[in-house]
């Protein structure tokens, strides 16, 4: 089994959304790695946090158009993590120590990513919808949680829950049996569809209309969740998930929403309000789980038929930490 960071270095993960990266260096922290990430005249840049000279944080540095000049010396690092600039030698060859490790960087879908292996194992989620301009989209704020990124993503997957842990925003507690249901596992992930009879919010005091709404989960190998809502009578609004994470057992998931254009004067802060009172249901739930570390079998708990899609998430990510492809996971629990 490898390790935790090992396993997952070689993956496209988020780092920071890209309206939080402006004139000035940005710290990260990715799989137990200090980073700071900057803007180029090229697109962004990533290396390690603090300078190979004298450990000064670079996050108080300056880019340049040369690369990023730490404020203690005024060394300058060029994107590829060299030295390009030592002030107090000029004319003297730089030397070949003077370097950072650096990394791939790059944006889309209003984020920052980062790969910490020299080639990417796997190409950046497929949502073609949040770049042709046919949906509006809203973040929420960061979300740091005490719990592994694959806690994370199963909890999302998880439709056993949806009755229990979210009466009191759309879950229903008359639906307590988990219809059966598909997952279709694809080279990139897995994909499931359900219908659940969500609860709407009470209105004027009348009582929560039951709305039989399709949710459509699609996975994108290791962390990226991409979630459909489609009510009866309403438009379609989907959520995204990228958990990336910070160590084997905390992660910082950026999550945000896609909607129908015609929604925006009032959806926004709507959605806002609901899903970060689902998400905290979540949250409670899931940081009281143990151990919280993402586990590599399935030994130590119960999976049922209602649980084939976090199962076989689980399947493809234990994969991943032996080395083998996500469809390479061996067989799902009895």
């Amino acid at each position: 089994m490898r390790h935790y960071n090992e396993a997952f270095s070689a993956y496209w993960h988020p780092v920071a959304f890209s309206q939080e990266l402006g004139e000035r260096p940005l710290a990260a922290r990715l799989l137990e790695t200090d980073l700071v990430v900057w803007r180029t005249g090229q697109g962004v840049a990533a290396s390690q946090r603090y300078c190979a000279h004298r450990g000064a944080d670079l996050r108080d540095g300056q880019p340049t158009a040369d690369g990023i000049r730490c404020a203690f010396h005024g060394w300058t690092y060029g994107a590829d993590g060299r030295c390009v600039r030592i002030p107090s030698q000029p004319g003297v060859a730089v030397p070949p120590r003077a370097a950072l490790a650096s990394f791939r960087a790059t944006e889309r879908y209003g984020l920052v990513w980062v790969c910490l292996a020299p080639a990417p194992a796997a190409p950046l989620p497929e949502w073609p919808e949040l770049e042709d301009n046919s949906v509006a989209t809203v973040a929420l704020p960061l979300l740091d949680w005490d719990v592994s990124a694959g806690r994370m993503v199963e909890v999302i997957l998880d439709v056993a829950h949806l009755s229990w842990v979210h009466d009191g925003t759309f879950g229903n507690p008359a639906q307590e049996e988990v219809p059966p249901y598909d997952v279709e596992a694809r080279p990139d992930g897995v994909r499931a569809q359900i219908v659940y009879p969500a609860l709407s919010p009470s209105i004027g005091g009348a009582p929560p209309r039951v709305d039989r709404t399709t949710l459509t989960y699609e996975v994108t190998w290791p962390f990226a969740v991409k979630l459909a809502f489609k009510p009866t009578l309403f438009y379609v609004h989907t959520v995204y998930a990228i958990a990336s994470p910070v160590s084997e057992e905390k992660m910082r998931c950026f999550y945000f929403c896609s909607y129908h254009p015609r929604l925006r004067a009032h959806f926004p802060d709507m959605f806002l309000k609901s899903e970060q009172a689902i998400l905290e249901q979540d949250r409670r739930v899931l940081e009281g789980v143990r151990p919280r570390a993402h586990p590599t079998s399935f030994a130590g708990e119960i999976f049922t038929k209602a649980d084939r899609l976090p199962a076989e998430y689980r399947r493809g990510v234990i994969a991943i930490r032996q080395g083998r492809a996500p469809a390479d996971g061996g067989p799902l629990p009895e």
